[in-house]
């Protein structure tokens, strides 16, 4: 199986500067006859005076290297979400340490998606409010769970679509990466079949577009960079309002 990935990100229409960052990498396997494992992420920073980008920024890096670190060492072995986990960990130590060094970046964090695919199995790590979707033929479904007010709302049934919608908390993250000194991290495994396609994406884009529109641009563009570059027109054709930025893989 050969996954095809591509990822992209706007700044959207309202905000000064882009906080969000992405990753797609290949992680080359020594046992002879493997494809490359792809690691997949998105980041959403959080924090004024730029402090979110330096926080999404942190994340994706501290990612690429431990995962790629890890694949080294493991060679030929599978990757578990032990993987992610431990990544995501760290990157979160690093970060609230860092905002402890500095005044202006106190209070920073980010949100962080990321899935390794290897194979026909793709292993998921989830902090925050950014998504990971799977498309499987006409379906697709979110694998990862918002962490938000809004959604804990939802899952818990407190409050009618209408009163959450209304309240000042609606937007409001309940974990992120960097903000406190320890995290919990969420895991998944997928099952992949050939056909299918993974969404990686912030609020910007999950956010003003409901799951049948990008479904509809995710099954029209087979290729995930024509993919990629549509689901971000259309987040800026909703309005824009945040930093936009999505990342599709597709298994062939």
């Amino acid at each position: 199986m050969k996954t095809l990935y591509s990822g992209q990100t706007d700044i959207g229409r309202m905000r000064p500067f882009n906080e969000d960052r992405f990753l797609c990498l290949e992680l080359r396997v020594p046992a002879a006859g493997r494809d490359p494992r792809v690691l997949l992420a998105v980041a959403d920073g959080i924090g004024g005076h730029a402090a979110g980008e330096v926080a999404s920024t942190m994340a994706v890096e501290i990612l690429k290297e431990d995962v790629s670190r890890q694949g080294a060492a493991r060679g030929g072995d599978a990757l578990t979400v032990k993987v992610l986990e431990e990544s995501f960990l760290k990157a979160n130590r690093e970060i609230f340490q860092r905002a402890a060094q500095s005044a202006e970046l106190r209070g920073m964090g980010t949100t962080l998606i990321a899935a390794l695919i290897d194979g026909n199995r793709s292993i998921a790590a989830n902090v925050g409010d950014s998504r990971l979707y799977l498309v499987r033929e006409a379906a697709m479904s979110q694998i990862s769970h918002d962490h938000s007010w809004a959604a804990e709302q939802q899952r818990g049934r407190g409050l009618t679509a209408e009163d959450i919608s209304r309240s000042s908390f609606r937007n409001m993250v309940t974990r992120s990466i960097g903000y406190t000194e320890t995290i919990l991290v969420d895991t998944f495994a997928v099952e992949l079949r050939t056909g299918d396609a993974l969404l990686l994406c912030t609020d910007g884009l999950h956010g003003p577009l409901a799951d049948q529109d990008i479904l509809k641009i995710i099954r029209k563009h087979r290729d995930p960079k024509d993919a990629a570059a549509a689901l971000l027109k259309a987040a800026n054709k909703a309005g824009g309002a945040d930093n936009i930025t999505a990342v599709v893989a597709r298994v062939d």
